[in-house]
């Protein structure tokens, strides 16, 4: 089988994870409809998205009762562990020449070795590291602010959280490559973020912005560099995709290296690259009549994938654990 962004052959473990693309990045090109950010996305090269293929875009927002990937993770183990019956079905003798049954000690059968053998080979991918935050409670000791304005206004109410002046969160400072996820609402003008946030004046910023109401509203993107404490590089960028006012939406802001890349409901809505700041967390803000809501938040580092298809055929009774 072959990609159907690239239409090159697609890898035997991609495929037991994706039988559609190649890699995350062709999966995630493979859903916009902008050409140009395709092609950026799928090089990895990222600038900024400067034309698009449709003049309005509808971006889907989050469900009332947002599905989780329960189902998806299902369908991969029941394949799995069907495949593992499989396996053992082939390799399993049942009883012997004599029909005395095998006993119980048998060493795995040879598919079995073989398929160890290669997972062992493979090249290991970094530890996966998982920040979370559902803001379920008033405690904001995670998230840093400013040493001059220890009040910033940020507060929680009902699980969701109302950012006021730049805060950081703590655990992810150190950083370097990650993906920041959350979830959230504009309630007016916009919801804001910063990534690589060494400290409050070293960051990069963005603003999705939403300006007038109805037919008549206008999604703006806006997207600066703190360094030094002084702006630099402010760019707004018009976005013609349209967002239901005081609907939730998924966020994700992919940060590799110098290169960067924001997602909305699926939707690649910018790129840019940007070698000044190489670690640096994340965090929330908001400015004079700035408001929005964030329901959770989420950092991922690393993702080795060999590890987890071993878990997976391991759970599956295909292979035995690592030794």
């Amino acid at each position: 089988m072959n990609c159907k962004y690239c239409h090159k052959p697609i890898g035997v473990f991609r495929s037991l994870k994706d039988r559609q693309y190649c890699s995350d990045a062709h999966s995630a090109a493979g859903r916009t409809s902008s050409a140009r950010a395709l092609r950026e996305l799928g090089e990895f090269d990222y600038s900024t998205v400067a034309s698009w293929d449709s003049p309005d875009e509808v971006v889907e927002p989050v469900a009332k009762q947002p599905a989780s990937n329960v189902a998806s993770t299902a369908t991969v183990l029941v394949l799995l562990a069907l495949g593992g019956a499989l396996v053992l079905s082939l390799d399993y003798p049942g009883d012997d020449a004599n029909g005395a049954p095998e006993t119980a000690d048998r060493r795995p059968g040879w598919l079995s070795q073989q398929t160890s053998s290669l997972l062992n080979h493979l090249p290991k991918g970094s530890p996966t590291i998982e920040l979370r935050s559902d803001f379920v409670s008033s405690n904001l000791r995670g998230w840093q602010a400013a040493a001059a304005s220890a009040s910033t206004g940020w507060t929680i109410n009902n699980g969701l959280l109302r950012p006021g002046g730049l805060r950081i969160w703590s655990d992810s400072k150190s950083l370097a490559d990650y993906r920041f996820q959350f979830e959230g609402r504009i309630e007016n003008t916009s919801v804001n973020w910063a990534i690589r946030a060494g400290d409050h004046r070293n960051f990069y910023a963005t603003k999705l912005m939403l300006s007038g109401r109805g037919n008549s509203s206008v999604t703006e993107l806006v997207r600066f560099s703190m360094i030094g404490g002084k702006e630099t590089r402010r760019v707004r960028l018009p976005l013609p995709i349209s967002l239901d006012e005081k609907a939730f939406y998924n966020y994700e802001i992919r940060a590799i290296g110098d290169r960067f890349v924001t997602i909305v409901g699926g939707r690649v809505i910018d790129t840019f690259r940007d070698p000044r700041l190489r670690t640096g967390g994340v965090g929330f803000f908001s400015e004079g009549s700035e408001r929005a809501s964030i329901r959770w938040a989420k950092v991922t580092v690393g993702d080795d994938f060999v590890e987890k298809l071993r878990g997976f055929l391991t759970f599956g009774l295909i292979l035995p654990p690592m030794e």
